[in-house]
Order: structure tokens, then C-alpha cells, then sequence
């Protein structure tokens, strides 16, 4: 079937015989009036931050520390609304990057380490060895939306106040994948992470605590100011916790990078943030682990191309491996992990950066240093948590990533002066369930993504999140990760479908890729 041109038709949907519906769409732009732009600009300037984050009295007063439309807006229109704290935080030195009490002593034989001191932690969950994580990335906004995500990710709880004892019904850990906005102040993140209620606003928004601890990574935001927030506020917040006193953490986080594990899976954050800084361009794209980082995972987690530890690896990182929306990947980062695993071994990888989720089929990198390693992987990106997206970007490079889903279902964006039928993107979180299989090979960990859902008014609300999709995954016995099952929940999730079409029945000299709805 050819068209030589279609008219005046926002989409083309064909049938096929089996009845399923694809969707050819193109992507929309939002246009606002210059004078509403021009006057919500210099509004905004009054709400800016002048000095170490702090915004003048006369500042509008809100609910919670941002508002999405201020996080939003100057994205699209390149309204830098951190500039002030960009210029005064940004030049200098950045704080040094920690490392483990193991890896700055000489190893001394048969010493027993603690886990804070190799940064190695052994998960704890109920008796029966289930471990509940709740999982989210680019949260820290201040936002009333970050504020539900939380309280969604904790089944509820109120988060308003200082958490205290922790209850059955919470997860066993929290973990959040990176960027604290604008650029990770200490006072943005006492404002955005810590619950700290600035002076223009009603409270501010806390990040949960899991019952037995909370663990992070940064992203390339805390680093904008050099990662004193990060360092000096946030991780002496979050670490290990007593399930009876949640509000100070036993020990705290001492590193940007730590396992989890237990007996079938180990979890590795990684930070892709710290080499992210550059001191003259807003970003540094060629991103490399620190070599304390590496030589962390090589000595004290033992990873190697000879390693016979058989467990499956899950790494976490802020920064995208792969991107169907034709961002730059990051090849560095990866092709490292490469060289320290062997041969053909599968993993599983998620990551943020990007604010939106998506899923990719199981697929190999060929990586370019001498190594000559190949890095095999399933990749995730989940970094919808917190920062607004108008979800309006069509995924160009879908077939070339092998990308499978993504979530592009909009909510009308009420009360707002911009832009009265503006929608958004939802913002979600993932939970990971890990389980004692009765053998090996069997089904050890369960997934789900889920989003904010709206109430009857259209209303956000975290009660009753929508589930997306659902994943069980299992370990073979050389340890690679096998996906066993994904189940595509809610049929408003958008599928990709690549289709094998010979060039001389294409219109362009390129592959064909169409939306399944």
C-alpha cells in the first residue's frame, strides 16, 4: 500500500485483518503568544532565587517549593529560571568525590568490614525473603507532582510530616536515580528532598524513606553546583535505616555509589553525574566512571571478565545508555561496564535523564575501546518521576535503539494563565519485588511501572496508581538476565512496531517504523 500525500488529517489510522489499530502521527508543537510568554517571564523573574536559593519576600506565595509551568516553560523557551544560581554556584572546584574506608586503607587479612565501610549492602525484607524497592528518577522538582509521586511510592503515606516508624505496608527501600532541581543547592535540597517549607510556600516536599533505608545516585543537576547539596545535605539523609526510627539514618550513605544484593541479584548504582560537570559548556556528554569508581567495582565488588559470581546484575545509572529520541548517547560509561564483564553476559539497565518511560528490546553495543567487548543489556528508562513533560516528541530513532513502549498519554493541565489547554505527561515511579525462587532458574524478581492516576475532576491524585506494565524476571545459571514475561497493562501505552520493508518501497532512504495505540 502507497500514499503519495495525505490532507488536512492529523492522524492516519489503518486496521489490520487481525484487527489491531496503527497509528501514523506527527509531532505537535506548543505555541503561546508572545505576550503571555514575554509576561509570565517577567513574573517569573520575582520568583527567582537571588542569593544561595532563597527567593525575596515579595515572591508569590505557593503551596510547594516549584511549580511545574516554571520548570516546564523555561526548558521549551530556553528561559534559564536557575540562572542566578547557575553563575554563583557553578564556577569552582567540585566537591570531592568520596570513596569507601575500604578502599583508602591497605587490605589487611581477615579483616571484617562493615557495609557502609565497602559500600556492599545485603537486602532485608520479610522473613520469607521478599524485598520491596520503590524506584524513581529526575524527582527532585518541588513540585506538587513530585509530592504525590512520593506519597504514591510509599502506598500513601503521609508525607507532609517527618516520617517516624515504619509501617508493613511500606517498601523495604527507596531509591532515586538522580537530579535535584534547579541545581541541587543545599537549600533546594532541604526545599525539594528533605520536606524543609521555604518561606514562599506552604511546605516543602520530602523523599521517602524506605523501612530499611534509602539509597541515591546523582545526576548531572546536583552537579551544576559542584555537588555540595548532594554531599553535604543529602546523602548524610539517606543510607541505612532502623525500621523503628526513620528519622535519621543508622549510617548514613557515604558514597555516590553502592551495591544492593542478595542471593540471586545484585544492584549496582552507578555515578554517571560526578564526570558530568564541565566547567565551561552546560553539560560534559563524554561521561566516564571515576577511576575510584572502577577500581571499586573491580577490587571490592569483584567484577571481571573471569568473575564466577553467578548472580544477575542490575545496573542503575542517571544517564541514558540508548535513546530513541535522538539524544546523544553515552558510550563511555557503558563500553567501561563492558570491559568488566564477561563474555556475553546479560544485564538489565535502567536509567533517567530523560523525563519520560520507555522500554527497549534486548539488544548488544559493540563497544570501541581495545577491550573489544560487547555490552548486552535491557534497557529501561524511567525517569518520569518528577520533572514535567509536555510528551509531545516523536521517538526518531526507534527501530535503530529497538525501542518497544513508551508512555505518551496526556492529563489536561488545569489553572493555569499560559496556556488554558495545555496537557502534560504523567509522572510515575517503578517498584521492584525480589522473591526466594524454589530453584535458580525460576521467576526471582517482579516489576511494575506505574503513574499518578486522575481523579473524577481530572485532578491528579497518587491513590490507586495506574499500572502500566508488568515484568518477571529470572537468572540463568551462567547469570544472565532473562526477561519471562512482559505484560503491557494499560492498552493507552504506545507500542513501537518495526516493519521489514524493501527500499524500493519506501518513499525515504530509511527504515519504517509506525505506532501501535
Amino acid at each position: 500500500m502507497q500514499f503519495k500525500s495525505i490532507v488536512s488529517i492529523q492522524d492516519l489510522v489503518l486496521i489490520t485483518n487481525n484487527n489491531i489499530q496503527l497509528k501514523f502521527h506527527e509531532s505537535k508543537d506548543v505555541h503561546i503568544k508572545s505576550v503571555i510568554i514575554d509576561s509570565y517571564r517577567e513574573s517569573l523573574l520575582h520568583r527567582l532565587p537571588m542569593e544561595n536559593g532563597q527567593r525575596p519576600q515579595t515572591s508569590p506565595h505557593l503551596v510547594y517549593p516549584n511549580e511545574s509551568l516554571d520548570l516546564l516553560f523555561d526548558t521549551l523557551h530556553g528561559q534559564l529560571s536557575y540562572l542566578t544560581e547557575y553563575l554563583q554556584s557553578h564556577f569552582g572546584e567540585r566537591h570531592e568525590f568520596t570513596t569507601y574506608e575500604i578502599q583508602k586503607q591497605t587490605p589487611i587479612e581477615g579483616k571484617q568490614w562493615n557495609e557502609w565501610e565497602t559500600g556492599i549492602y545485603r537486602m532485608h525484607g520479610d522473613n520469607d525473603g521478599t524485598v520491596n524497592i520503590a524506584l524513581a528518577s529526575d524527582w527532585g522538582a518541588g513540585t506538587l507532582e513530585a509530592a504525590l509521586v512520593a506519597s504514591a511510592m510509599m502506598n500513601g503515606l503521609d508525607l507532609t510530616m517527618q516520617q517516624q516508624q515504619a509501617t508493613p505496608d511500606l517498601p523495604h527501600y527507596t531509591i532515586h536515580l538522580g537530579d535535584i532541581y534547579y541545581v541541587g543547592l543545599p537549600t533546594e535540597i532541604q526545599h525539594c528532598c528533605l520536606g524543609i517549607k521555604p518561606h514562599w510556600a506552604d511546605q516543602g516536599v520530602r523523599w521517602p524513606i524506605g523501612q530499611n533505608g534509602s539509597l541515591t545516585i546523582p545526576g548531572n543537576h546536583e552537579l551544576y553546583s559542584r555537588g555540595f547539596g548532594y554531599w553535604d545535605y543529602f546523602l548524610p539523609a539517606v543510607g541505612l535505616f532502623n525500621p523503628e526510627d526513620l528519622t535519621e539514618p543508622i549510617q548514613s550513605q557515604k558514597t555516590s555509589y553502592w551495591v544492593l544484593e542478595n542471593d540471586q541479584w545484585r544492584i549496582i548504582g552507578l555515578d554517571t553525574g560526578y564526570d558530568s560537570f564541565s566547567l565551561l559548556a552546560i553539560d560534559n556528554l563524554s561521561i566516564k566512571l571515576p577511576p575510584e569508581l572502577m577500581d571499586w567495582l573491580k577490587t571490592v565488588v569483584g567484577l571481571s571478565p573471569q568473575m564466577t559470581d553467578k548472580r544477575g546484575l542490575i545496573f542503575f545509572s542517571h544517564h541514558q545508555v540508548i535513546s530513541a529520541w535522538n539524544e546523544k548517547p553515552n558510550t563511555d560509561f557503558p563500553e567501561q561496564i563492558a570491559s568488566l564483564l564477561p563474555e556475553g553476559r546479560t544485564v538489565l539497565w535502567l536509567w533517567g535523564h530523560e523525563h519520560r518511560l520507555s522500554f527497549y528490546e534486548k539488544q548488544t553495543i559493540s563497544t570501541s575501546i581495545d577491550s573489544g567487548k560487547n555490552l548486552i543489556f535491557y534497557g529501561r528508562c524511567v525517569g518520569n518521576s518528577g520533572f514535567p513533560t509536555l510528551a509531545k516528541e516523536l521517538p526518531v530513532k526507534a527501530r535503530e535503539t529497538q525501542l518497544l513502549f513508551y508512555d505518551d498519554r496526556l492529563y489536561h493541565f488545569h489553572d493555569n494563565e499560559i496556556s488554558p489547554d495545555l496537557s502534560l505527561g504523567f509522572n510515575g515511579y517503578a517498584t521492584m519485588k525480589f522473591i526466594r525462587p524454589n530453584k535458580s532458574s525460576d521467576i526471582s524478581l517482579h516489576m511494575s511501572y506505574k503513574t499518578l492516576s486522575l481523579h473524577k475532576d481530572g485532578q491528579l491524585t497518587h491513590e490507586n496508581p495506574t499500572i502500566l506494565v508488568n515484568e518477571e524476571w529470572s537468572v540463568d545459571s551462567n547469570g544472565n538476565v532473562v526477561l519471562v514475561k512482559l505484560e503491557p497493562v494499560n492498552k493507552e501505552l504506545t507500542k513501537a512496531v518495526h516493519t521489514d520493508i524493501s527500499q524500493n518501497e519506501l518513499t525515504l532512504n530509511e527504515s519504517s517504523c509506525c505506532i501501535i495505540l
